[in-house]
């Protein structure tokens, strides 16, 4: 009988924890760092800079001038004597100043800016409007203005609030210029 007594006192103490452990909660499902990079960059973006992605020098005449990475390509002073000639002709890249670049979940993007020659400066061959997907572990932000076209940017850095994508722009003369397109969350 003490023994039988010894088997319930323990079966009632066990039972409970037996109990409260098979009780599984309600747990939210997990994000995976893909849903959550398109999240991030998913809404209205305006853009803040375009900045030169390296430090090169370029030959004017018989002077060699060098250009330091993170240079403003819309107001710094050496870049936009070089751009304008000598203020004989527009920057190229001031157009771009107010382009607003709008994705949404759905998963097309719109660029608003001045006119189709300002998209050369900012988001090269991404036209005005089609499709976006992030892509290679969501470090490339993919885009698709036409079914048969994908015009892929690396993103440098993202948070809630700014975007910093890797774009190559060809300059007549110069060739292929890697730059950063800094973009703000609006």
């Amino acid at each position: 009988m003490k023994r039988n007594l010894k088997l319930i006192t323990l079966l009632l103490l066990i039972a409970p924890a037996l109990l409260i452990s098979s009780c599984k909660k309600d747990e939210a499902p997990q994000k995976t760092l893909a849903d959550a990079k398109k999240e991030w960059v998913t809404g209205t973006w305006k853009q803040k800079d375009i900045t030169l992605g390296v430090t090169t020098s370029v030959k004017v005449g018989g002077n060699k001038i060098k250009l330091e990475s993170g240079w403003s390509m819309l107001d710094h002073p050496t870049l936009n004597y070089l751009l304008t000639q000598g203020g004989q002709s527009p920057n190229p890249f001031a157009f771009t100043r107010n382009n607003v670049y709008a994705f949404n979940s759905d998963g097309t993007y719109k660029v608003d800016g001045d006119n189709d020659y300002s998209i050369l400066f900012s988001l090269p061959e991404a036209g005005k409007s089609g499709a976006w997907d992030t892509e290679v572990y969501s470090s490339v932000l993919a885009l698709f203005p036409a079914k048969d076209k994908r015009v892929p940017y690396w993103i440098n850095t993202i948070t809630a609030s700014t975007l910093n994508l890797a774009i190559t722009v060809n300059i007549p003369g110069l060739g292929d210029v890697p730059m950063n397109l800094l973009l703000e969350k609006q």
